[in-house]
């Protein structure tokens, strides 16, 4: 499995300095509004699109009929993508954190309910994504991430033009917390989804 994250890896370079230009982007964004609530938006979302680049790159290249041909088993081919993601993930989490710490005007307690969140929303997006691009491929694969993305925005803007009110600040805060856990129980559900699809997968 350490192989096939290497190999990603490898062909992510290609791609390796247009994410780092949106790290410096955002963080200069940041810095400038003394907020970095768009920071950490940002790095969840890269997180998540790397590992789809990845698989993008893998399905142009019919790597998978190549791979599967070797002592490679799918349920590490599977495994190597929620791994990949993964790892991004935490990046992004451990990033968000020390630049929330150095530039941001917003409490401790507070910084630290942005990154959760941040972290989670990545989980669990990815937990939703993931198993679409094994069955659909990563052309339709996109179509759904933009819907999946699009749902809870357009609940939440109908909320507010409904004036429904929102729950109490200490319910939202104790969910935000409980998060993480609540995203790695929706990412174990969706690894066992996505090896179900692969094992069924003809290439």
């Amino acid at each position: 499995m350490t192989g096939l994250i290497i190999k990603d890896l490898l062909n992510l370079k290609k791609q390796g300095k247009i994410y780092l230009l949106l790290v410096v982007f955002y963080f200069a964004m940041g810095l400038v509004n003394e907020n970095t609530s768009m920071f950490t938006s940002m790095m969840t979302m890269v997180a998540v699109l790397i590992p789809l680049t990845a698989m993008a790159y893998d399905e142009r290249s019919k790597w998978d009929r190549y791979a599967l041909t070797m002592p490679i088993s799918r349920k590490n081919m599977v495994m190597s993508r929620y791994l990949l993601g993964l790892i991004f993930l935490i990046v992004a989490f451990v990033l968000s954190m020390l630049v929330n710490m150095v530039i941001s005007n917003m409490k401790t307690a507070e910084n630290t309910l942005v990154v959760l969140g941040g972290f989670s929303t990545g989980l669990m997006l990815m937990s939703v994504i993931f198993p679409l691009l094994f069955k659909f491929g990563v052309e339709k694969g996109r179509i759904f991430m933009m819907i999946v993305i699009f749902i809870p925005v357009a609940a939440l803007m109908m909320i507010s033009k409904l004036g429904i009110s929102m729950p109490d600040e200490e319910i939202i805060k104790s969910v935000i917390y409980l998060s993480p856990i609540i995203g790695a129980v929706i990412f174990l559900i969706s690894i066992y989804v996505s090896l179900w699809i692969y094992k069924k997968k003809e290439f």
